[in-house]
């Protein structure tokens, strides 16, 4: 497995200096200057047109060569990588790519493995969540709609950020899966500065996927232990046949399953004076904007197929 960063000596953080070199670097890349399969320039030459000793060029370089954007062959030069090959999930790659790499397709890809993630870490924290999450969750969700706009109100947009990310956190934290929680917060897409009602509007999809995650939470413990995740699906797929043995004690297994939901039922949205959206639509899930880089100006980034207003979770 890939790792950003490792070898097998140690772990390699680039100087403040060297990543906007690596930057730089990158925007060449991208323009078509350096080409896949080319060489660049010698070092001595790139230090100077960079204005930067030979140590942080070197530096630039190994830390872009981790990031499987360059290959370095010792006396032979320098050469571009195939963008296939370069690590998308790295944080400035990721980040350059989707401002200057004039790629709608991976933000719309982006878009997708955040909003099926958190359907499953909402999955996963149906089985999995603790009381004190489940009060952190409702907390969350009633702060998200008291700061939703209406015709008396006109809306609290930082106010729905905070609470917004809260909801997230507290999801990530239910679910109990570091992968899925670390690719989520990794996968980061630019948005340009909005305007208000690009905020709003923004809160309002936003509000929709999460009534979806909370119903899909809520309805899953209410189960008695949430929708299966994958691996747990085949576990119980090979274990059906011992499973179907055991018919005789069918009775306490009812008595179980109607404990869990008279325990389920004790918290359910009613008795916490909550509730559920009659008809959650699907809606993609989109991270917080990035900063651009010091002294460049943003391009226009889509966001997802047919949708020009991002999420806020």
């Amino acid at each position: 497995m890939y790792v950003e960063g490792w070898n097998a000596h140690r772990v390699v953080r680039p100087s403040r200096l060297a990543n906007a070199v690596i930057e730089r670097l990158l925007l060449r890349i991208l323009d078509g200057e350096f080409q896949p399969g080319g060489d660049l320039p010698p070092e001595a030459a790139l230090a100077q047109e960079f204005a930067v000793s030979r140590t942080i060029l070197r530096e630039a370089l190994k830390a872009l060569e981790e990031k499987r954007v360059l290959r370095i062959r010792h006396g032979r030069g320098t050469t571009v990588r195939p963008k296939g090959d370069w690590n998308i999930l790295d944080p400035l790659v990721l980040s350059v790519l989707l401002e200057y790499g004039g790629s709608a397709t991976l933000a719309t890809e982006l878009h997708e493995v955040r909003t099926a993630l958190h359907l499953l870490m909402a999955d996963l924290a149906a089985q999995r969540i603790k009381p004190e999450q489940r009060d952190r969750l409702d907390s969350a969700i009633v702060q998200m709609r008291a700061c939703m706009p209406s015709d008396t109100f006109p809306g609290d947009v930082f106010g729905y950020r905070e609470a917004a990310h809260h909801f997230g956190r507290t999801l990530a934290d239910a679910s109990c899966n570091e992968v899925a929680r670390c690719v989520v917060e990794t996968i980061e897409v630019p948005a340009p500065d909005a305007s208000l009602g690009d905020e709003l509007a923004a809160m309002v999809k936003t509000q929709e996927f999460a009534e979806r995650l909370y119903a899909r939470i809520v309805r899953g413990t209410e189960l008695g232990g949430g929708i299966e995740s994958p691996v747990a699906r085949e576990n119980a797929s090979a274990s059906e046949g011992s499973a179907s043995d055991g018919s005789a004690s069918d009775g306490s297994a009812s008595d179980g399953s109607a404990s869990e939901s008279e325990a389920a039922g004790s918290r359910s949205p009613a008795a916490v004076g909550l509730s559920l959206p009659t008809q959650p639509n699907q809606s993609p899930l989109l991270p917080q904007p990035l900063r651009r880089p010091a002294g460049t100006e943003a391009r226009p980034t889509m966001v997802g197929a047919g949708s020009g207003t991002r999420s806020l979770l």
